[in-house]
């Protein structure tokens, strides 16, 4: 692979291996940090896991007794900690769930491609410090999502990220 402007780490569990197109999302992670004027040499780490794993963290870090699709853990929150000259920004980890977007790509009539990439964006933004807490926000992030992805995105009407 070239050379690339980020530090994009992908981890696959054993369950969900061969599933994802682990070279289309890394094109996509590194096209949506170029797309926010991300400083080059900044590092973001996806694990590719299965609903096992996206279950045990939605209950330790969010209090939900159920899988997920995504979760996002910023590594930029909380009290800033400087850098020392020429340390590269971390912006955190995205956590995906295969499986549970395989069931969300069934119900809105999208490939599994498609839905991984959605809420792998979905997960970048998240660490950039988009969030859709009131419409205005979720408008917002929504607009940006059809930007790197195109029209159409939320084939259901609605978005299913449950982060």
């Amino acid at each position: 692979m070239p050379d690339t402007r980020y530090d994009v780490t992908i981890e696959v569990e054993d369950a969900v291996a061969g599933r994802a197109d682990l070279a289309a999302l890394q094109r996509l992670i590194e096209q949506a940090l170029a797309d926010e004027d991300v400083e080059d040499g900044t590092g973001l780490a996806l694990i590719v896991a299965d609903d096992e794993m996206l279950h045990a963290l939605n209950r330790e870090h969010r209090g939900v007794d159920a899988p997920t699709d995504v979760l996002s853990f910023g590594a930029e929150e909380g009290e800033e900690i400087p850098l020392g000259e020429g340390t590269a920004r971390y912006v955190g980890d995205i956590v995906i769930s295969v499986e549970t977007a395989a069931r969300q790509a069934e119900a809105a009539g999208i490939t599994l491609d498609q839905e991984l990439a959605h809420i792998v964006l979905h997960g970048v933004l998240h660490l950039l410090g988009w969030d859709h807490e009131t419409p205005e926000d979720a408008a917002a992030m929504e607009a940006r999502e059809e930007r790197v992805l195109g029209p159409g995105i939320h084939a259901s009407g609605e978005s299913h990220i449950h982060d």
